[in-house]
């Protein structure tokens, strides 16, 4: 199985050029190139980190490239922990979406005590090294973001040899850096991490939430504190392709019956709201987010783009690349 990354990592890579006014036009070029695919080779994005960092001359080069990350960059992932309401539920969800998204499942989560860690088992050591650090310092860097008051390390573990400078790193992650680590990867407080977050969150964040409140608000008509805790366990589970009754049921911590009745209170079935739901979002995803074709497809359960294509077309009349671009020419025709 050839592993691959997200081709959003060279968007990143491009941001780190232009940050530091690394002057190569070949990299540029070839950065340029990947930066509109789905995806790439993971040695493809190896060699790349190799020459970024051979140009740098700087051994937490990784930690430069990583801390460019942005919600928008981390595609379906990010879009999943943006839907989770603590740390704790944002790992876990980013460790059954890992598996979900790329059909491997890279990290290991593990409670030790007081300690909630996030680990990548490596056997590459040294040439793998550059990867990983780029890897945990983009994913340090969302979670930061998305969780700006309960996400504080403990302790980070990296697969490279101890640098003769520590200085850089200790000084990114803001905790004691473990060096030369067969398991990669981070410790938080799990009591912290349990904590709902009430920090500010960044405009990136709000904006997506708010698609999504919208596209709730518009099919539902109404915001009581049932249909607020249905959004957030349907917006929850839908990725997963399985969103059963007794699942949300379960979630919701009542009986089907029960549920079915509340939702005919509003004068719905349970399948004419989750169709309705999808529907919605698929056409706010197209419209207002940087999502490709595929990684809407999966955030609303699909398991492939043909999937959702025909599932789009029967909901609209148009393929979603002809309701994208169709609703696009309106928009900027309203905007001129």
């Amino acid at each position: 199985m050839i592993i691959r990354v997200s081709g959003q990592f060279a968007q990143i890579m491009r941001l780190w050029m232009e940050r530091y006014t690394i002057d190569s036009p070949s990299l540029g070029a070839r950065v340029a190139a990947l930066a509109d695919r789905e995806s790439l080779p993971i040695e493809q994005w190896r060699a790349l980190l190799a020459e970024a960092r051979e140009l740098s001359q700087l051994p937490h080069t990784g930690l430069q490239i990583g801390s460019q990350v942005s919600l928008r960059h981390l595609g379906v992932l990010g879009y999943l922990v943006l839907n989770s309401e603590t740390l704790v539920d944002a790992l876990q969800t980013y460790q059954l979406g890992e598996r979900r998204f790329y059909g491997i499942n890279f990290c290991i989560l593990n409670r030790e005590d007081t300690a909630f860690s996030l680990a990548w088992p490596d056997r590459l050591g040294e040439p793998n090294a550059l990867f990983v650090q780029t890897a945990l310092a983009a994913l340090v860097s969302f979670l930061r973001q998305r969780f700006p008051l309960t996400f504080r390390l403990q302790w980070v573990a990296l697969s490279e040899q101890p640098p003769e400078d520590v200085a850089a790193y200790e000084q990114f992650f803001g905790c004691p850096v473990k060096f030369g680590s067969t398991v990669p990867g981070i410790g938080i407080d799990y009591e912290r991490a349990r904590l709902p977050e009430t920090g500010q969150l960044p405009p990136s964040v709000l904006a997506m939430q708010d698609q999504q409140e919208a596209a709730f608000a518009e099919l539902v008509g109404g915001k009581t504190p049932f249909l607020q805790q249905l959004q957030a366990v349907l917006l929850r589970l839908i990725p997963q392709g399985t969103v059963s009754l007794a699942l949300v049921a379960r979630a919701m911590e009542c009986s089907p019956r029960t549920l079915q009745r509340r939702l005919g209170d509003y004068h719905f079935s349970y399948q004419s709201l989750l169709d309705g739901l999808r529907e919605q979002l698929a056409c706010r995803y197209l419209l207002h987010s940087s999502l490709s074709f595929v990684e809407i497809a999966l955030l609303l359960g699909f398991s492939e783009q043909s999937a959702f294509n025909r599932v789009f077309k029967k909901w609209t009349g148009n393929t979603p690349g002809r309701y994208q671009k169709a609703h696009r020419i309106v928009q900027r025709d309203s905007n001129s």
